[in-house]
């Protein structure tokens, strides 16, 4: 396919989730996708309700590349094809393949498949909780589906350094690998945050859910909270787990507790963030986080887990705090010491701000073209 290194690409973004700008994922697509239609290229999205099933939702993960494939023959014989197809990894599957598929295929990971579910599985056994014979094989699914995608795409954008290693380790041409970053928009970066030192509250922004590291995090800011009872904690942005957040407290606590089931646009996200003075990621699994980046832009003092894109963006004891995964004493400890030092929070805040400078979505934006250029100027896969 001839394509001069300058002229705008035409490309289209394929993803297994929701439509909606307020999700992690889909959001980041857009996010970078509006900076990529600023420089010029044309950019299409399917996601799911854009690849209709009339299947039940546990054998969408069988059919869904099947799917992607034929919906994309149907659009070359309408003479509709785009120079880079950028697939989120499952669903890479059969379009690797590239027979009658001249577009490159750039597989999209938020975190390897395969290195999500052993890390499941070690966290289940760290924790003594039960693992049956469903929940250690029926991942393998997406797993060998994801596993095929990134191994044989002409590209592949991972979020961290750990997942960079792992392909290059499984014979992944590096030069077909690229990590991509989460942003910030302007408007965090302009905002100017209070003070630190003037903030009393612990957040968390996300799912509810065992990979957020939700068991550690609930003893751990209970201990926090008894210790020190004019702070709060807010638990935001888990729309479907919300009613689940208060279970895993003592009720004496609940009424320093918040739960916001959703959080919607730039605005609201940026006064959530500067109401609270600390921010708390102990994920036992992560790509690159996007509410890490934010908090960082609205200079929280932030505690997480030595993993991922976390690991990569924190640097222990100089903007912010590192502790292992599954230990929550070492996360009450690390989350009582940012609630009882306000200059430390201070200092780690500030520090983060300056970071979090250079994660704008014109710069991640800009990363991901260059890896669709080298796509591009390197043979196809065959």
């Amino acid at each position: 396919m001839d394509t001069p290194s300058d002229r705008p690409l035409r490309i289209l973004r394929i993803a297994q989730v929701v439509r909606n700008r307020s999700g992690g994922m889909s959001r980041t697509m857009f996010l970078t996708g509006d900076e990529l239609e600023r420089r010029g290229h044309t950019v299409d999205y399917w996601f799911e309700e854009d690849i209709p099933m009339a299947l039940p939702p546990q054998l969408w993960r069988f059919v869904a590349p099947w799917q992607v494939r034929r919906q994309l023959l149907r659009e070359r014989r309408a003479g509709r094809e785009w120079d880079v197809i950028e697939v989120h990894e499952p669903l890479g599957t059969l379009l690797v393949s590239r027979r009658r598929i001249r577009s490159r295929i750039v597989v999209l990971s938020f975190g390897l498949e395969e290195r999500s579910r052993l890390a499941s599985l070690d966290y289940r056994q760290r924790k003594g909780i039960p693992i049956s014979l469903k929940d250690r094989y029926s991942p393998l699914t997406v797993v060998w589906q994801a596993q095929w995608a990134t191994r044989h795409a002409d590209h592949v954008l991972c979020s961290n350094p750990a997942d960079r290693g792992h392909l290059v380790a499984a014979g992944v041409d590096p030069r077909r690998v690229t990590r991509h970053f989460s942003g910030v928009e302007r408007e965090f970066l302009e905002a100017e945050p209070s003070p630190a030192s003037g903030r009393s509250g612990i957040l968390f922004l996300g799912t509810w859910m065992d990979r957020k590291g939700v068991r550690d995090l609930a003893p751990a800011v209970s201990e926090v909270l008894r210790r020190h009872p004019d702070w709060t904690f807010t638990a935001a942005g888990g729309l479907k787990t919300a009613p689940r957040v208060l279970e895993d407290f003592d009720p004496s606590l609940h009424p320093r507790i918040r739960v916001l089931p959703e959080v919607r646009g730039t605005e609201a996200l940026i006064r959530l963030y500067a109401s609270h003075a600390v921010f708390a990621l102990p994920s036992y699994f992560e790509g690159h986080p996007l509410v890490l980046v934010e908090a960082a832009a609205q200079g929280l003092a932030v505690v997480g887990t030595a993993i991922g894109g976390i690991g990569d963006f924190l640097s222990d004891g100089e903007d912010g705090l590192v502790v292992p995964v599954s230990a929550p004493v070492r996360l009450a400890a690390a989350l009582d010491r940012l609630v009882s030092d306000a200059d430390l929070r201070a200092r780690f805040g500030g520090a983060l701000r300056r970071k979090a400078a250079g994660f704008t979505w014109e710069a991640a934006a800009r990363n991901i073209e260059t890896a669709y250029r080298t796509a591009l100027a390197m043979p196809p896969r065959s």
